[in-house]
C-alpha cells in the first residue's frame, strides 16, 4: 500500500514538474502581445543582447 501511495506521488510531481517548465516567462507574454518587456532587468539584458537569466532561467538568447 506505501508503494501505491509513493507511486501516486511520484506521478503527481512529475505532471506538476511539466506543466511548470511550459509556463512563458514575462518576455514572451510581451512579444505575444507585440510589445517589449519593461521589466527593468529585462531591458538591461536586452541592451547586451542577452534575455534576463531572473524571469528566463532555462531560456537562449533571442534569435533575429
Amino acid at each position: 500500500m506505501k508503494s501505491i501511495k509513493l507511486l501516486s506521488l511520484v506521478a503527481a510531481l512529475g505532471l506538476f514538474a511539466g506543466t511548470m517548465s511550459v509556463r512563458a516567462s514575462c518576455c514572451d507574454d510581451a512579444k505575444k502581445a507585440g510589445k517589449t518587456c519593461e521589466h527593468k532587468c529585462c531591458i538591461e539584458a536586452a541592451k547586451n543582447k542577452k534575455v534576463c537569466e531572473k524571469c528566463n532561467p532555462t531560456k537562449e538568447a533571442p534569435k533575429k
